[in-house]
């Protein structure tokens, strides 16, 4: 059991919606609790990816295009870039 926090560590995915500044905001205001008061956080920022269902291909995405590089077909298969978790916690 913690008894002091030190570091928490997140992954944000690209396409989550979540603006890591806006967290660094809210995470300083909630460092003045006893536990949580000299962390860090740290985030960890991945790469939106899918993978085409045709021709097995991973590329990188965005919010408007999901279309492969090789064969030009839409690929609704997402690997990676809407996480939004608590990776690791440090603490005493």
């Amino acid at each position: 059991k913690f008894t002091k926090v030190n570091k928490v560590s997140l992954k944000i995915g690209e396409l989550s919606g979540v603006m890591p500044e806006s967290l660094n905001f809210a995470f300083k205001s909630c460092i003045m609790d006893k536990m949580l008061e000299g962390s860090t956080l740290e985030i960890e920022k991945v790469k939106a990816v899918a993978e085409c269902s045709d021709c097995m291909q991973e590329f990188p995405i965005d919010h408007f295009n999901k279309l492969c590089p090789r064969c030009n077909k839409f690929s609704s298969n997402i690997i990676s870039g809407y996480e939004l978790y608590i990776n690791t916690i440090e603490g005493d």
